[in-house]
């Protein structure tokens, strides 16, 4: 689960997303197309099957039937993991 400007790493419980900053960077995750909007502080926007949400860095929230959490910010990266609810045996 790979586009422009990210990086992706996928378990039963969901995906983790490396976004890179100042590119146009979108991956596809769990059949949803996603895409880095902006950052504004602590204020992460993501574009997820075509609905804009902001996520608080450290906090999560629901979009699209899965739960979107933003766990890191740097000036080169933005780190997003997207769980599927579903927990590994």
């Amino acid at each position: 689960m790979t586009g422009p400007g990210t990086t992706s790493e996928c378990s039963v419980s969901g995906c983790t997303v490396t976004f890179d900053r100042g590119v146009s960077a979108k991956a596809s995750v769990l059949g949803i197309d996603v895409e880095l909007i902006a950052v504004n502080g602590d204020m992460v926007t993501l574009g997820v099957g075509g609905q804009q949400v902001t996520v608080p860095v450290g906090q999560s929230q629901a979009s699209n039937g899965t739960d979107v959490r933003v766990s890191e910010v740097t000036d080169d990266k933005v780190v997003v993991v997207f769980a599927t609810g579903l927990n590994p045996n």
